[in-house]
């Protein structure tokens, strides 16, 4: 991936949030004793999962290719994580590639065969979103290929418009769950330079017109709102002050859950309360890599992100418990070659696995980095036996 630097919007509304001596506040359990007479009102549930970037290079697809019948197969990649991300009502991937149709292509301009789309619906995601800066790599043919994916298989995406009247009619992106609706925001900084097609519409950071959506997406009386943002520095393990300044304005306009992406590698994942606010928001400042054939250090991290949202009376929905699943990319000669392994996985498993002395060393010491980004007191690890 070409490195990008993030640039720095100059908005009077950021700005005027350091101006005032806006931080943000750390989520405490002491914090938060106010929430504790909700309990016994609570009137239904939710499990939202989230991931990072799903990324299709040309290795994995020649892994996933059978060379006698061309037939190509991408599932066995998700095998040890489908029953979990199966386990929730929602599951949200970033989708860093183009349906653009053959000659097929990694970096850097992406077109992936349906089937890798397809191995990635049939692990359990249903929220595909397609704001990234790859989403004009095949321009038209691309952007359609995406859009037209995600309706014929009824899935929920958010991004990308074929034009404004689609984009006002479709977005904010509403979910509805049982009584309650989830409200869905999706933006990059950027499409690497390539401009979309005439009429067509991807969502750019732009905090006036995510403040109008965000006033949108409120007349849909949703409970919650969820931001994926395509944000950052590539390759860096801290957020940097941008995405401080853009997170610092999203929670303040009512966004509860911001999923970070583009980094490629795993940043911390923390709680806060804004200012005024009396509830814990939650933001991933980069969720890391899903799926690719990236090779810079820890690229090959990845993580499920489980939260527990509950829905209480008046239409309020509180964030309830967070746990990480640490996965790393395990690449062999095996097809389809790239495997997710969880950090629960045993020593039987990883011998199943082809794993080698190297690889054990190297699969726990990445799962070790990621453990470190993002558990803290609030924060746990998903263990299979455990949940």
């Amino acid at each position: 991936m070409k490195k990008t630097k993030f640039l720095v919007f100059s908005i009077p509304s950021i700005l005027a949030l350091f101006a005032g001596g806006w931080v943000f506040k750390h989520f405490s359990e002491q914090d938060h004793q106010t929430s504790i007479g909700y309990l016994n009102e609570i009137q239904d549930s939710l499990i939202f999962v989230a991931t990072g970037d799903a990324m299709m290079h040309l290795p994995q697809l020649k892994m996933a290719t059978d060379p006698l019948t061309g037939t190509i197969r991408f599932d066995s990649c998700f095998s040890l994580i489908r029953p979990l991300v199966k386990s929730a009502h929602l599951a949200m991937v970033n989708f860093e590639t183009t349906l653009g149709g053959e000659p097929y292509s990694g970096f850097p301009r992406f077109s992936a065969p349906i089937e890798f789309a397809d191995a990635i619906r049939r692990t359990g995601f249903n929220i595909f979103v397609y704001a990234n800066n790859h989403a004009c790599d095949k321009g038209k043919v691309g952007l359609d290929g995406n859009i037209n994916y995600a309706e014929s298989n009824r899935l929920y995406y958010a991004g990308i418009y074929k034009s404004s009247e689609e984009r006002n009619k479709k977005y904010p992106l509403i979910i509805p769950f049982r009584q309650w609706k989830i409200a869905i925001l999706n933006y990059t900084y950027g499409t690497n330079k390539i401009n979309p097609p005439a009429g067509y519409v991807v969502n750019y950071i732009d905090t006036f017109q995510i403040l109008n959506d965000i006033i949108k997406a409120k007349q849909a009386n949703p409970a919650l709102i969820i931001c994926a943002i395509h944000w950052g520095e590539e390759y860096q393990i801290q957020p940097n002050e941008n995405q401080k300044q853009i997170a610092a304005f999203l929670l303040k306009h009512g966004v509860n859950i911001i999923i970070g992406s583009h980094p490629h590698v795993i940043q911390p994942v923390e709680f806060f309360i804004p200012p005024g606010d009396m509830e814990k928001h939650l933001v991933a400042w980069s969720m890391g890599n899903f799926i690719s054939n990236q090779k810079s250090i820890y690229t090959d991290g990845a993580m499920l992100l489980f939260a527990t949202i509950y829905f209480y009376p008046n239409n309020q929905a509180k964030i309830g418990k967070v746990q990480v699943l640490p996965l790393w990319r395990f690449k062999n000669k095996i097809p389809p070659g790239y495997y997710l392994i969880p950090s629960f996985a045993d020593s039987n498993q990883l011998n199943q696995y082809g794993f080698t002395y190297e690889d054990k060393k190297t699969f726990y010491h990445v799962i070790e980095y990621i453990r470190r980004q993002t558990l803290t007191e609030n924060i746990s690890e998903y263990t299979h036996e455990g949940n």
